[in-house]
């Protein structure tokens, strides 16, 4: 007899099979993709659940830049008496690889741009040019000059830049802003972070979690890492604010390389590391940055 039933829909990158993809949406139609039932979006671990009447269904999907075979048609089950059963089904999807420069010299940046309405950006103008005087690449001379790239039908651009050099950017619409950007040293980046770097991530050169006794304190060297692939000066106060949960516990002195923890009084904190600039957002916006949130034991 039809009911409804739980139905699990898990969500992986097909060339990995075993990646989960977070954020996308999935939507539920009728068999012949004439009414749509219900939608959901993806957790991190590529999951989404429903509950549907044992029926036939067609499923789309949605993520950016992300390209699946579409409709997939889904067939909800129930056991003998009514009983449940495993309704789990996989979908899998391709996953745009950004492409890398063949010279190793080089780091290639692309990447897609979007208006306000979500739409792609067409022919948007960025306009780079170097800040730095004049070089010698594999004995070529390389000259600080303007240059300038479009975006396509798709919002999509893609040019080479020198590794680990800088430049002036100004973006169409910004034109009373330019942007001083860095390029990574590494075979490519995601353009739109090269020109609006946030933090990524930090790490510490001392395993968490860390113990300290009361009066003793340890000096912790964090590498702070942007989107767009650049480690970044010491502790980096002008773009991480850096937090100790409970101050009573364990004090934190912030130098210009290393964050010196001392053990207060006996308890537990923890190490958090937030964005200073609030002016780039980003969707989802990260409460704290990863790699933080390390627990500090006083004994």
């Amino acid at each position: 007899m039809p009911s409804y039933q739980s139905v699990d829909v898990y969500v992986y990158d097909n060339l990995t099979r075993e990646m989960p993809l977070p954020n996308v949406l999935v939507r539920v139609l009728s068999a012949d993709g004439t009414e749509i039932f219900t939608q959901g979006t993806t957790d991190a671990a590529g999951h989404v659940g429903f509950l549907l009447w044992t029926n036939a269904y067609s499923l789309r999907f949605y993520r950016y830049q992300t390209v699946f075979s579409m409709p997939q048609t889904i067939v909800v089950q129930e056991g003998v008496g009514g009983t449940p059963v495993p309704n789990a089904f996989n979908v899998y999807g391709e996953v745009a690889v950004p492409p890398i420069a063949n010279d190793p010299n080089l780091c290639r940046a692309s990447g897609f741009f979007r208006d306000i309405t979500g739409a792609p950006k067409r022919w948007l103008e960025i306009i780079l040019i170097g800040e730095f005087a004049p070089i010698l690449l594999d004995r070529s001379g390389v000259l600080s000059e303007r240059t300038a790239v479009r975006t396509d039908e798709q919002g999509y651009a893609c040019l080479d830049l020198i590794r680990c050099a800088k430049y002036a950017a100004t973006i169409q619409g910004y034109e009373d802003q330019t942007r001083s950007i860095s390029v990574p040293d590494a075979p490519n980046v995601n353009l739109p972070d090269l020109l609006f770097p946030t933090v990524a991530s930090v790490s510490f050169d001392h395993p968490s979690p860390w113990t300290l006794s009361v009066g003793k304190e340890i000096c912790l060297k964090p590498t702070v890492i942007t989107t767009s692939k650049v480690v970044t000066h010491g502790t980096d106060t002008v773009n991480v604010q850096w937090i100790v949960t409970d101050p009573h516990a364990v004090r934190m002195t912030i130098e210009r390389h290393h964050l010196r923890l001392k053990g207060i009084q006996k308890g537990c904190a923890r190490l958090i590391a937030k964005q200073w600039d609030k002016s780039i957002v980003q969707i989802p916006y990260p409460l704290v940055i990863s790699g933080s949130g390390q627990l500090i034991q006083v004994q």
